[in-house]
């Protein structure tokens, strides 16, 4: 009896020291557990601010990219300092690219630990498990140790409770994972390949972007010196070519300058001349102006009867009535057909009279021009006699050239210009003629005959007018007061 009693208190012994190695194991695994949760917890937070941190810059790094590209389209002229700002931002970008690849490289490191450690945890949940299979076989040949069993279920919620919460903060990681491996995405791009064909298509992204607008830019302001470069030589030749032009321009004139200083009194009436010429071409051009208004005013007013016929025609007039009505609109627009008629015929008079005077003195100025150089002719020829004879007629020539007033083409500019005023002064003239006739022996009967045919042709056109008078007033027909309405 007192061997057994020996042999169960060595089993209550042995129980005893497996229960508080259990313990111990228990206790440092639970310590080992929170340190592992304490690290968890901290990685977690550190990467979720890292995350943010890298999102918070990638954003910041994409609305930069935007305003660069906008800057970049629409200020050319600063495309240097945007292509610095450029390499600037790409620097930035693959500082960030690191920080990303290190984050996640920190994810995944914590991930596997955590993987590891959930491992763990199963492996000794297992051994727990198994050993807890060994303790209820005791506790059925031991019934007093159910309350330190009881304390190992407690324990083993704690644990189980533990593995959940780092099931959360593995969750927790793995989706924040995800987000930077989307932003990794986004930011470098990815490959892509189609399940039909089986071909790859890269996908790029905001790197190869920004890549592509960093070539373009480089290619622009690569362009854009060539073109700078094309320019400088293209208005440095043009300039040269400008000053050397310039220059022989310059010396010819200093030329003609010297040999005209000796001659200067030629280049005065030359340019005298010419100066008169181009008042006179100014002049002859508005009233060409004013000879073609009065043609076509004449044309107007000759049209009227025309139109007002047209008219009569449309409303139902017969074409008696139209024919006995013309002749009296004709004498009705007589007042307005005269001033016209004078204004072009005045007109038609200065231009006539302006061409021959720019004629003279386009002459003058010509006889001005060459007197220099036949001047010089003269004197190069090696006869003395002969070259003071032809000096001395060139010289009497020109002087009397150079005399003769242009103003001798302006003749009977006291009479007037007025049509009707010619006609009658004409008229008067052929009177004075016959009467000067009748004083010659033998022209009397000439004078007479011409008088006579004269006023022959004037009874015949009084009759042709008084004839036509005097059919309209058989017609019946009134010439139209103020009163009368033509209707158009």
């Amino acid at each position: 009896m007192a061997f057994f009693d020996d042999s169960k208190a060595k089993q209550i012994q042995y129980l005893e020291e497996e229960r508080q190695k259990l313990w111990d194991r228990v206790g440092g695994l639970e310590k080992f557990t929170q340190e592992l949760k304490a690290e968890i917890e901290r990685k977690a937070s550190d990467d979720e601010r890292e995350a943010k941190q890298s999102s918070k810059k990638a954003s910041e790094y994409r609305n930069r990219v935007e305003d660069k590209l906008v800057e970049a389209k629409s200020l050319v002229e600063q495309l240097e300092n945007e292509l610095e700002s450029a390499r600037n931002t790409k620097n930035e970008i693959n500082g960030y690219s690191n920080e990303a690849n290190q984050s996640k490289l920190a994810v995944d490191e914590s991930k596997s630990r955590l993987d590891d450690a959930e491992s763990e945890f199963e492996k000794k949940l297992e051994l727990i498990n198994s050993r807890i299979g060994n303790i209820d076989s005791i506790l059925e040949k031991y019934p007093d140790l159910e309350s330190q069993l009881d304390e190992i279920d407690n324990f083993t919620l704690k644990v189980e409770e533990n593995l959940e919460k780092s099931s959360v903060s593995l969750n927790a990681l793995n989706k924040r994972k995800k987000d930077i491996d989307e932003l990794h995405l986004e930011v470098f791009g990815y490959t892509q390949t189609d399940e039909d064909t089986g071909e790859e298509n890269k996908i790029e992204g905001l790197k190869d972007e920004l890549d592509a607008s960093y070539e373009e830019l480089k290619e622009k302001i690569d362009k854009s010196f060539e073109n700078v470069d094309e320019i400088n030589s293209l208005y440095g030749n043009k300039y040269q070519s400008f000053e050397d032009e310039y220059k022989k321009q310059y010396k010819k004139i200093n030329d003609d300058i010297a040999k005209l200083l000796p001659d200067a009194l030629t280049a005065g009436l030359s340019s005298a001349f010419s100066s008169k010429k181009d008042k006179e071409v100014e002049a002859s051009e508005k009233l060409q102006e004013r000879f073609n208004l009065g043609i076509y005013l004449m044309i107007v007013v000759s049209l009227i009867p025309v139109i007002v016929s047209i008219v009569f025609l449309y409303q139902g007039i017969t074409i008696e009535q139209v024919i006995t009505r013309v002749p009296r609109l004709v004498l009705a627009i007589i007042p307005m057909y005269i001033p016209v008629l004078w204004f072009t015929y005045s007109a038609n008079k200065k231009l006539n009279l302006s061409k021959r005077l720019i004629e003279e003195y386009s002459h003058k100025e010509v006889l001005s021009k060459t007197y220099e150089g036949l001047s010089t002719q003269i004197e190069n020829i090696e006869n003395p006699e002969q070259s003071e004879e032809l000096k001395f007629r060139l010289l009497a020539n020109f002087l009397q050239v150079s005399s003769e007033n242009p103003g001798k083409l302006i003749s009977n500019y006291e009479a007037s210009d007025h049509p009707v005023m010619e006609a009658l002064e004409q008229s008067y003239k052929f009177q004075m003629t016959i009467d000067k006739l009748h004083g010659i022996p033998g022209m009397g009967k000439v004078a007479a005959m011409l008088e006579k045919k004269s006023k022959k042709k004037l009874s015949n056109k009084e009759k042709v007018v008084d004839k036509a008078l005097s059919g309209i007033s058989e017609n019946g027909e009134d010439i139209p007061n103020d009163n009368d309405e033509i209707v158009i």
